[in-house]
């Protein structure tokens, strides 16, 4: 069976790709394990129970396993399996989960979903991360002038009280510490608008590398409807001070792991190659994923990606599919693509 690495598409950037083929074993013979990864908000979890099945069967048909890789955590994911069904839709569960962007990893054992420890070691030895240290770093970083508020600044506050007693040590910085989903093998901090990100992430590797810490960044950019509708301390700490004139606020990840290093981990205890990987995504922390196809395995760019993951995309020569169609029916659509008979 022959399948395109490449696609020209027609979404709306509308760009020329060249086209090359190649073999995914996993369709002509089950001595070949392959693995289906995909994420799941917008993507698989948008799926019709007619695209679920669809999906399934593709993966016995080609002795695929199926990773889902997402932000979520494990009791997060649960939910969305409760939602889904609760609108009559199966969502199987798989045979890995990756958590938390990479942080986390499960294995399905007899239907159960068991947290892979030897995954934990494997990150720690990789990367000597250290919460605490990261924090503390940053803390001390955030005082110092280039990122400290004048008083002058921090005058046009109104809640200036509240935002004080809210975030005492951060309150009065461009930089502030937050927590989403808390995670042992992740900090996660909002920053202002006006942070040259580049110039703080040197600065923060350089003191990281003396202590033998190798981190990875993720950066998100969330709109306004989304900050609005957050708790209240997390709308104290994406103060007027930080946000972008359009009410959107950034925030800076450092992480011990992102869901490539889940996928690598899968794919090498269960002698994958990196060629019968074929993955999808629709936003900037799927760009790991993404990354991943040069070594080789095949990534899906759903139509309504994230500006910075289709820019990525196009910028790949190969083994990327761009979808003409958003969330599950862009999977499908990639699928069929990928495997062709």
């Amino acid at each position: 069976m022959k399948i395109n690495l490449n696609v020209t598409t027609q979404n709306q950037y509308k760009r020329q790709i060249s086209q090359e083929k190649i073999t995914f074993k996993g369709l002509t013979t089950p001595r070949v394990k392959s693995m289906f990864v995909f994420d799941l908000d917008g993507t698989l979890a948008t799926a019709s129970q007619k695209q679920l099945d669809f999906i399934v069967n593709k993966a016995k048909e080609t002795n695929s396993d199926i990773i889902y890789a997402t932000g979520r955590t494990l009791k997060e994911f649960f939910r969305l399996q409760d939602k889904m069904l609760s609108s009559n839709k199966v969502l199987p569960t798989p045979d890995y989960l990756i958590a938390n962007n990479g942080q986390f990893l499960y294995q399905n054992i007899n239907g159960q979903l068991l947290e892979e420890f030897d995954y934990q070691k494997l990150l720690l030895n990789k990367s000597n991360y250290n919460r605490e240290y990261i924090t503390e770093t940053m803390r001390k970083i955030s005082q110092s002038d280039k990122y400290r508020y004048t008083s002058e600044q921090l005058a046009t506050l109104d809640n200036l009280s509240e935002v004080k007693l809210s975030d005492p040590e951060f309150y009065n910085s461009k930089i502030s510490y937050y927590e989403w989903n808390p995670s042992k093998n992740m900090a996660e901090y909002f920053l202002a608008h006006d942070v040259d990100l580049k110039e703080l992430k040197n600065e923060l590797n350089k003191i990281l590398f003396k202590k033998g810490i190798k981190v990875k960044f993720r950066e998100n950019h969330y709109t306004k409807p989304i900050m609005d509708a957050c708790n209240k301390s997390i709308l104290l700490q994406s103060n007027s001070l930080r946000r972008h004139p359009d009410g959107s606020m950034t925030a800076l990840f450092v992480c011990a792991a992102d869901k490539s290093d889940g996928i690598d981990y899968i794919r090498k205890k269960r002698g994958i190659l990196n060629s019968e990987i074929i993955m999808a995504g629709n936003d900037d922390n799927d760009i790991p994923m993404a990354k991943f196809t040069q070594n080789g395995s095949k990534f899906i760019c759903l139509a309504d990606s994230s500006k910075k993951l289709i820019e990525y995309c196009e910028s790949m020569s190969r083994n990327i599919f761009l979808s003409v169609e958003n969330g599950a029916n862009g999977i499908v659509e990639g699928l069929k693509h990928f495997l062709k008979y």
